[in-house]
């Protein structure tokens, strides 16, 4: 009988799992690595059938366990892993076979099992060496595989094999909150995971739930136990990236568990620094209301309620203001902030509620911003006719000048405004007071074009 034929013999008694036979032709001679005409071994067709006495036998024999077929790659053991053949799987990795062997598209023994979520496999293979870092060419590891099928308890096992390194837990827990899988998360923490373990970017869980905004995740992970104050290496916590987007519902989930309200991250920033700079108002209530200190000053020096005045932001400006206390609204008043006063900062931004704030609280409308200008010269340069006239009524001196010689009249006049130039005409502005470059307010408006302030200036005896 010729090879192929004998081949053959061996082919069929293997299939059908007649050991006497096989072991007959194999005492003959038979080659112990036949295989059909798919490159598929005899000991892959025993191996798939979970024929472990002729697996062995094959085994003794000489064939070779790692062989691969033509057809898709595919050896012993991914053939037992595929069809759960786990006595025969034992054998196969006893006597050698590689169990991070890789088919052709990069799948591995265990990536197969996870796919198949048979978990008596998965922590065999597991138990074996199988590493759960791999990636086949789709990028899938056995891990992402499990999870596709949702087959929790190899999940679970993978999760406590502990074979994983703290970047593989770290993608894994990144990966559920990512995917707001809730029951992947209690798995995770029912092996005992360490739920505050941080990525490579120092933001841990809990972090990464609040940047995208899950406040269901944010409960779950604070429920299992997950430490709200942790921070990044910059000092950056849950609760200001909370504050950072407005995410007021879950700013009061981290409020409840514990968080800092005062703490601040490497730049001296508070959530409520960060709150009031993104114009959240509704967080800054919140925050104020947790205790949040409005006065606290970052590295640049700057308070909340500063940064308020600097942004124009109105509503937030206003609701900080009235809850300052009258030792910590005091030093604000006279506090110089990039060059320029509480007052004259409202006034760039014609926030006539601030204002009034600020001038019942005892500012003086006198003192003079960078440039010796004036909250009331300010106001006038850009028409602000109503804040000009809470300042005429609150005792701005009309004819201050600023460093240039200039006067809130001449600015109004050199601007157009001629609304601002009427109300300081009436208020008493000095209209023939010259700037150190020997210019009145009628020579400023001449220059301009504007005829009409002009003869408003005639009118209150303004010379040429």
């Amino acid at each position: 009988m010729g090879s192929t034929t004998q081949d053959s013999t061996l082919i069929r008694a293997v299939k059908t799992g007649n050991l006497i036979h096989t072991r007959a032709l194999l005492a003959k001679g038979v080659n112990a690595n036949a295989k059909d005409q798919d490159g598929v071994t005899v000991l892959m067709l025993a191996a798939r059938q979970g024929y472990t006495n002729i697996v062995q036998i094959l085994l003794d024999k000489g064939a070779s366990v790692n062989y691969t077929s033509k057809r898709y790659g595919l050896t012993a053991l991914m053939l037992a892993v595929a069809h759960g053949k786990l006595d025969t799987m034992e054998l196969l990795l006893a006597r050698g076979a590689n169990v991070n062997g890789t088919n052709p598209t990069g799948s591995t023994a265990l990536m197969v099992a996870c796919l198949k979520g048979n978990v008596n496999v998965i922590q065999l293979l597991l138990n074996a060496g199988a590493d759960v870092h791999l990636r086949d060419h789709q990028h899938q590891t056995a891990f992402s595989l499990a999870l596709s099928g949702q087959h929790w308890q190899g999940i679970k096992a993978l999760l406590e094999s502990r074979l994983g390194s703290p970047e593989f837990i770290s993608a894994v827990l990144t990966e559920a909150i990512q995917q707001q899988n809730l029951q992947l998360i209690q798995i995770i923490a029912s092996v005992g995971i360490d739920l505050n373990l941080p990525n490579d970017r120092g933001e841990t869980p809990l972090m990464q739930a609040v940047d995208l905004n899950h406040l269901e995740i944010v409960k779950t992970l604070i429920q299992l136990g997950a430490e709200v104050n942790t921070s990044t290496d910059e000092g950056f916590t849950a609760l200001m990236a909370a504050a950072a987007s407005g995410n007021v519902a879950i700013a009061s989930q981290l409020l409840d568990a514990g968080a800092d309200v005062a703490a601040c991250d490497q730049d001296g920033e508070t959530a409520l620094h960060l709150a009031v700079v993104e114009e959240y108002a509704p967080m800054v209530e919140l925050l104020v209301s947790r205790g949040a200190d409005m006065t606290v000053a970052n590295k640049l020096g700057d308070t909340p309620v500063m940064v308020a005045l600097l942004q124009g932001y109105r509503s937030i400006c206003g609701s900080l203001l009235q809850r300052l206390s009258p030792e910590n609204l005091s030093p604000l008043l006279t506090t110089k902030i990039l060059g320029e006063t509480a007052l004259t900062l409202a006034t760039l931004h014609n926030d006539l509620d601030t204002v009034k704030v600020l001038l019942k609280a005892g500012a003086d409308v006198n003192v003079p911003a960078e440039g010796g200008k004036t909250a009331l010269m300010k106001a006038a340069e850009r028409g602000y006719t109503q804040v000009l006239q809470e300042f005429v009524a609150s005792g701005a001196q009309v004819n201050q000048q600023d460093e240039v010689g200039a006067t809130a009249l001449m600015w109004a006049a050199h601007r157009g405004h001629l609304e601002a130039v009427q109300a300081l005409i009436e208020a008493g502005a000095e209209v023939n007071l010259k700037n150190q470059g020997g210019c009145t307010a009628l020579m400023l408006a001449e220059f301009q074009g504007d005829k009409a302030i002009a003869k408003l200036l005639r009118k209150a005896k303004a010379i040429d």
